[in-house]
């Protein structure tokens, strides 16, 4: 197996195999997932956000999706990052693709943006394996209506998520 790369996205190749894996893995995110929902969804990321890629030789295996602030707040919340997509390749899954995605996703938050001192996490309710992932790390703190269903709310102290992941690379 080759090494997993984690980069955050910053060139046009970048953005163009992020989005390209999106489109490919729309369903994946949720079963009623359209393309139109999909290019909003980069659209938002590339304008508001950060876009994290996990490869594998080259190839795009996972992404990832984060904002500095939320939107509800008009992203002026700066303490507080919202990670709002975790995708991997449905053969990666299981792997450490979520875990080295992840971790590099924290770190890089942690790094890039020190004023952050929460970092919150949605996942649609009825997305066991997603859930069951993001309970390992922080806790739920409420449900809300989304776009697509459901969403289950869960939120940490970056320093407590930093934490658990020295943890679990320990192994």
């Amino acid at each position: 197996m080759t090494a997993l790369q984690c980069a955050v996205c910053e060139t046009d190749d970048d953005f163009a195999q992020a989005s390209l894996f999106l489109l490919e893995h729309m369903r994946d995110v949720h079963p009623s997932f359209s393309v139109l929902d999909t290019v909003t969804l980069i659209y938002h990321y590339l304008t508001e956000g950060s876009v994290v890629l996990v490869r594998e030789g080259g190839e795009a295996v996972g992404l990832g999706a984060y904002y500095q602030g939320t939107r509800e707040e008009a992203f002026a919340d700066k303490e507080i990052a919202l990670i709002d997509l975790a995708l991997a390749a449905r053969p990666h899954r299981g792997t450490r693709v979520f875990l080295d995605g992840f971790g590099f996703m924290v770190r890089t938050i942690s790094e890039r943006h020190p004023e952050v001192r929460e970092v919150r996490l949605t996942a649609q309710s009825d997305n066991k394996y997603l859930n069951r992932l993001y309970a390992k790390f922080v806790r739920p703190y409420g449900v809300r209506d989304g776009a697509l269903g459901e969403e289950t709310l869960y939120a940490g102290p970056i320093e407590h998520i930093l934490s658990m992941l020295g943890k679990w690379n320990r192994v």
